[in-house]
């Protein structure tokens, strides 16, 4: 067992399986499972626990023990919870016991990375739902029914707008009525640069990494950035505009005069997304950003106060 948050619909756990992987057609075994721990009705029991305790509970859990020796200061108190002959760190709170979560569902399985980072082990990642009634559950799978038949990836590609390659996960490829589509929001944003007074510019897609090393991406958001080596040197795909946007900026000598100077771009950015979170279109690992930076004075900026009704 690795690690189990929750989310804002429902939850997820993550698990080291070895070699075995956890595929839909086993959620009714869970789920069963699930249905006896529920109909036990154990409680949940807070457990507080100093960092030698906690490291010695969870000896045999090597993912368990790193999460504890790179988390917990040597004086502080963790927390776990205990329920039935299940015991696991949770900073909680939890409900009072397993019988309220009446209706279980199993809603998605996938492959993850132990701390997200492709170097470490595979994981089984299971999500599920719960709620204190059948009826709320049936309601929420009828939702979610109508909502698949609406789903972006079954439009693209009932009517043709767009496909998903493996041989280049995570970057879509518009089919000819998906690029019209396209062509016609980039007309309609271009349209609305000009009435606000906005230059569009093109910027490279490459950078050196003395680049994010100056912005701060390198040390916070490197892992990221797809990296690349050209003649012994270390670069990087863009994943995001606002530093090529300075660069430009800074470029040539500026005079206040000139200000303020609004750059745009539709910007072609990289980003490397695991490949367990990759979703369609909306998480992806190359796409376009209609984005823009204003330079301008501290006297050109205008504050505006709205009066909440």
């Amino acid at each position: 067992m690795c690690i189990g948050p929750a989310l804002e619909k429902g939850f997820y756990y993550d698990a080291f399986m070895g070699q075995q992987k956890v595929s839909p057609t086993e959620f009714s075994v869970i789920e069963k499972a699930i249905e006896k721990i529920v109909a036990e009705n154990h409680p949940f029991r807070k457990i507080y626990l100093t960092k030698a305790e906690a490291l010695e509970l969870f000896k045999h859990n090597p993912f368990k023990v790193q999460l504890i020796s790179k988390k917990i200061p040597e004086d502080a108190i963790t927390t776990a919870y205990a329920s039935g002959t299940l015991v696991d760190l949770c900073t909680g709170p939890h409900l009072p016991s397993t019988g309220i979560a009446k209706a279980f569902k199993c809603t998605k399985a996938s492959a993850a990375y132990w701390l997200g980072k492709s170097e470490n082990d595979d994981l089984q990642r299971v999500y599920g739902i719960s709620f204190p009634q059948q009826k709320l559950l049936d309601e929420y799978v009828k939702a979610q029914e109508a909502l698949a038949q609406r789903d972006h990836r079954n439009v693209g590609k009932h009517q043709e707008l767009f496909t998903l390659i493996d041989m280049s996960p995570g970057s879509a490829f518009f089919l000819p009525h998906g690029a019209r589509i396209y062509t016609k929001l980039m007309t309609l944003i271009r349209r609305e640069y000009d009435l606000r007074g906005y230059t569009e510019v093109i910027t490279p897609n490459i950078y050196n990494k003395a680049l994010w090393e100056t912005s701060g991406h390198w040390y916070k958001y490197k892992d990221n950035i797809f990296q690349i080596k050209i003649e012994e040197q270390d670069f990087g795909l863009k994943p995001m505009n606002c530093p090529g946007h300075c660069l430009l900026f800074g470029s040539t000598l500026r005079s206040y005069k000139e200000l303020p100077i609004r750059y745009a771009e539709f910007g072609v950015l990289h980003r490397n997304e695991i490949s367990g979170a990759l979703s369609g279109l909306t998480r992806v690992r190359r796409f376009v950003q209609d984005d823009a930076h204003i330079f301008c004075t501290l006297d050109q900026i205008q504050v505006i106060t709205i009066d909440h009704v």
